[in-house]
């Protein structure tokens, strides 16, 4: 069976915010036990060595996150997490340098999407604190301060002044932000293995889209697939409402999802340059990967 770079698992679809530019989920909340996510980690590692928890879902809302993390670890998974931050806690710190993690992405616009009652203050300390925490324990793993909200209106540039001057304070290091919208770099170095992580803004795939085409190609189902939460499995990432429901991997099995005709089919439309599913057609963010 074919080896991905990456599968998207969800261990959980719950949030604790609602961003202005993340869609709200359809499916109602789920948790996957802990039994069912050490039986597809077993399958999964037949077809991956990395996992990334998240689809929507934050797993820092999950309590027991290091047991999820150790069944990852003892089926020689690495982890990707994406979480807002925003309810990080200090005890959490030894469980976020679990050996089993690769990377840790915290989306730092998560703040500027959401009304709060915490101050930025109170938002970036804990996550500045985890950093000096991480870089003390000379952990091997990626930290990245994702700022995701590049446009050209410039929209969200008082915001990331701010963040930078925060950032910067305390980690004793300067930046121009009116240099930094002229470069546009995709990474900054704020540490060691810690860097500030650049895109725009991007529309989430939906049916109520509208049409963008039926050409092109995508890396679903190529590089990466997803599992939600209930088991449902997706072409890509960004398939968070299942439109295109693969099957479910503890009903249906995973090698009998990933070898069937619907598979095969997305799959060698994108290798045409042809886009198969409705989902995909109104997709945007693919034509980014256009040939």
């Amino acid at each position: 069976m074919k080896n991905f770079k990456k599968v998207h698992i969800e261990i959980t679809n719950i949030c604790n915010l609602k961003c202005s530019f993340c869609p709200p989920k359809n499916l109602p909340n789920a948790t996957m036990s802990l039994d069912k996510f050490e039986k597809i980690n077993s399958e999964l590692s037949s077809v991956t060595k990395e996992l990334a928890y998240h689809v929507v879902g934050d797993p820092l809302v999950v309590s027991n996150l290091n047991q999820y993390l150790d069944i990852s670890k003892n089926h020689g998974l690495k982890v990707n997490l994406t979480t807002t931050g925003y309810n990080l806690k200090e005890e959490q710190f030894e469980s976020l340098c679990n050996s089993a993690i690769k990377q840790i992405n915290f989306s730092i616009n998560s703040y500027n999407g959401n009304s709060h009652k915490k101050s930025l203050d109170e938002y970036l300390t804990p996550i500045f604190d985890f950093c000096k925490y991480a870089l003390e324990k000379e952990v091997e793993f990626f930290i990245n301060l994702r700022i995701w909200n590049f446009d050209e209106e410039k929209s969200a540039k008082e915001f990331n002044k701010k963040v930078f001057e925060k950032a910067y304070e305390y980690f004793d290091l300067t930046l121009d932000i009116e240099q930094f919208y002229v470069a546009k770099p995709k990474n900054i170095r704020v540490a060691r293995k810690i860097f500030f992580n650049f895109d725009d803004y991007f529309e989430w795939p939906s049916l109520e889209n509208e049409f963008v085409s039926d050409k092109g190609f995508c890396y679903g189902l190529d590089s990466h697939f997803g599992i939600l939460a209930n088991g449902t499995a997706v072409p890509c990432c960004l398939d968070k409402d299942a439109c295109v429901n693969l099957g479910n991997v503890f009903e249906d099995g995973l090698q009998n999802i990933l070898t069937s005709k619907r598979v095969n089919d997305i799959k060698d439309g994108f290798k045409k340059g042809i886009v198969v599913e409705e989902l995909c057609q109104k997709c945007s963010y693919r034509t980014r990967f256009d040939k």
